[in-house]
């Protein structure tokens, strides 16, 4: 079965919070938008930004993943208009849990700018969506602090990779010896960083990440 036929699956689990856990997960049939459904809890009621970030890198938490996934270079937006990674804001009620079901027509689990390998983080204040009238909103939407964050990893068994390749998951999360593994092996790989960005250019850090997110899960 050719990646055109099949459907990609992928998800995200949430990480480096004792408060903030949650899980989502991000589907895409051949030419349609990607759906992206989660619950995460331990959220403070009210309005959080929710983006997917550049680099799947947790080797300084949160903080390493860098900035939001924006490979058309423009400024900070909405889920229509703005950045690939910009998701919008997610809504926590009373008890602190906040269930979402967001079609993604710009975010793609398959092909050149494929979101596989890369982060997505849960922010502490909501997204102005680039209107707040200042240079901090037209780049994060003042979403505020990094309260939690996961790796987008592809979950179908037998997928093709989303930089080329097979690619084999389980369906599981990683457990917390593979995650050091992962950390171990991308290590090794940026040894050869120019390499592998000579290849991949700015995708780079999130090919490492996907290629040692399958090699560890092995």
């Amino acid at each position: 079965m050719t990646e055109s036929e099949q459907t990609m699956v992928a998800q995200c689990t949430l990480e480096h919070s004792d408060t903030v856990k949650g899980t989502i997960l991000l589907m895409q049939a051949p030419n349609t938008a990607t759906l992206i459904k989660g619950t995460i809890t331990g959220l403070k009621p009210g309005l959080h930004g929710l983006h997917i970030h550049e680099f799947g890198d947790m080797s300084d938490g949160c903080k390493s993943m860098g900035a939001h996934y924006n490979p058309d270079g423009i400024d900070h937006g909405d889920l229509i208009k703005g950045h690939v990674g910009d998701l919008g804001n997610i809504i926590a009620g009373e008890s602190g849990t906040a269930e979402f079901s967001i079609k993604a027509h710009r975010v793609d689990l398959m092909g050149d700018r494929s979101v596989i390998g890369r982060g997505l983080v849960v922010h502490e204040n909501e997204d102005d969506l680039g209107k707040g009238g200042d240079a901090e909103s037209l780049k994060t939407g003042n979403a505020g602090d990094r309260l939690a964050c996961g790796v987008i990893v592809a979950r179908s068994e037998d997928i093709v990779e989303a930089h080329g390749g097979k690619h084999s998951t389980s369906g599981r999360s990683m457990t917390k010896g593979e995650k050091k593994k992962r950390e171990k092996i991308v290590k090794g790989m940026k040894k050869d960083k120019a390499g592998f960005k000579k290849r991949y250019g700015k995708d780079a850090e999130a090919v490492m990440y996907a290629t040692a997110t399958k090699q560890a899960m092995k």
